[in-house]
């Protein structure tokens, strides 16, 4: 499934929110959240005119009380034929399944969802003030694997919990992600929160973009990924530098059985594909890292694309070899970091991110300061997204698996039938169950 976009409809009125979606025309209709309340200021009328209005809506409500009460609301709510509906998990098994009786006595294929943990809250207050013990994460599982039992069709959770989520759960079983907010954003009431960019990575299914709603806007406008994430996308498969073969799987050193194989050295022999690549890290320095003082490359695949990028920003560069060269000086930091500097690390891929972290590490250890790394490909693992976390580092790729996927379907390298298993691999590469999909 694509990452798409659900815009959250926090208006006053229905006046403000008929005009915010008249702003959109032809094919393009966003995916609407509607919630508690628009919903109960104006009514289920009001839902019936956006579906009208050729719109898919997500229909935020999150009911929580005894089974019965919940089926018999559930049945009501079905006649609205909105695409999605949830409830809390919180109100147990035996709730989520009258829910889902409900829906599916009245026909509908309405997706059910369950809510886990409220973006709201985190560690401490589900500790402090709901006496939840068990740490966040395994909570939220916990929920998830509940409502699974309950025949839902996937949860509501943080972008943080996306990727854990379906590990336990599967690939197919939907993430629903709130608490996602652009960089320069207010977080309000928020706890959880992450960039569309990082949910996107983190393994989400659905990001819901609210208070950023000019900004979701021009989101929605595109909703296979961004012209820079395709074009790149287009540009690695063209010269084969991103290989798709899930009929007949690569073999990685590790041993594990891969559906692509990667080799973006090879965008340095095109012209056209490196000017590309090169300008496209460029933007991302520019847009997300905007204080870069210095660019460093990895060693080796890092080091020539962040030269280019170091002359196309008019910055220092430097490098960072894998260990400590045997003779000279011994350095493993080739060229002049200050303490302080602010770096930009430019990697090709990210796989695993062990080499990438291991290069902000030890930036780090010399004083400089890391803002990230920028790189051409991420595959977006879960473990990977985990580990860059755990170190406290952002990524930020000019393209990724998703979007390579969706073009490589359009552009006839591989039929829409295989997608199924190319996610199935990135949710979880250790499970080799992906290759009879």
């Amino acid at each position: 499934m694509s990452r798409e976009v659900i815009v959250a409809c926090d208006f006053k009125d229905k006046e403000t929110l008929l005009s915010f979606l008249d702003k959109f025309d032809g094919d393009k209709k966003p995916f609407l959240k509607i919630g508690m309340e628009i919903f109960y200021g104006q009514g289920p009328e009001l839902v019936r005119e956006i579906k009208k209005r050729g719109h898919k809506v997500f229909l935020d409500l999150k009911l929580h009380d005894i089974p019965n009460t919940v089926y018999k609301a559930m049945l009501n709510l079905a006649d609205l034929d909105v695409d999605m509906v949830n409830v809390h998990a919180g109100g147990g098994i035996e709730m989520m399944k009258a829910a889902k009786r409900a829906l599916t006595e009245k026909g509908k294929d309405t997706k059910l969802l369950a809510v886990t943990i409220l973006t709201s809250l985190n560690s401490e207050s589900i500790a402090n003030e709901l006496l939840i013990s068990k740490d966040l994460n395994e909570t939220v599982v916990h929920y998830a694997k509940n409502a699974k039992q309950a025949g839902c069709d996937g949860v509501v959770c943080s972008p943080l919990e996306s990727g854990v989520v379906k590990e336990n759960c599967g690939s197919d079983f939907l993430t629903v992600t709130p608490g996602v907010r652009f960089a320069d954003d207010d977080k309000g009431d928020q706890k959880r929160v992450t960039t569309p960019a990082l949910a996107k990575e983190l393994g989400s299914s659905y990001i819901v973009v609210g208070r950023s709603i000019t900004a979701a806007a021009e989101l929605v406008k595109n909703l296979k990924g961004n012209k820079m994430e395709r074009k790149i996308a287009e540009d690695l498969l063209k010269i084969k530098a991103v290989f798709l073969r899930p009929e007949e799987p690569f073999t990685w050193a590790s041993g594990i059985k891969s559906p692509i194989y990667c080799d973006n050295r090879l965008t340095l022999s095109d012209v056209e594909v490196r000017n590309d690549v090169e300008n496209a890290i460029a933007e991302l320095i520019k847009k997300y890292y905007p204080e870069t003082e210095m660019v460093i490359g990895t060693s080796t695949a890092g080091i020539a694309h962040a030269a280019i990028v170091a002359t196309i920003l008019n910055l220092p560069m430097g490098y960072v070899r894998g260990s400590n060269k045997d003779h000279g000086r011994n350095n493993k930091i080739e060229g002049k970091v200050e303490p302080g500097t602010k770096c930009v690390v430019v990697e090709d891929l990210i796989s695993t991110a062990k080499s990438a972290i291991e290069v902000c590490e030890t930036l780090r250890e010399v004083g400089a300061e890391v803002l990230g790394i920028a790189s051409i490909f991420t595959y977006g693992m879960t473990k990977a997204s985990d580990k860059l976390a755990e170190h406290n580092i952002i990524n930020h790729s000019a393209s990724n698996y998703d979007t390579l996927i969706d073009v490589a379907i359009d552009c006839g390298y591989i039929e829409a039938e295989q997608k199924d298993a190319l996610l199935a691999f990135r949710n979880n590469p250790d499970d080799e169950s992906w290759i009879n999909k």
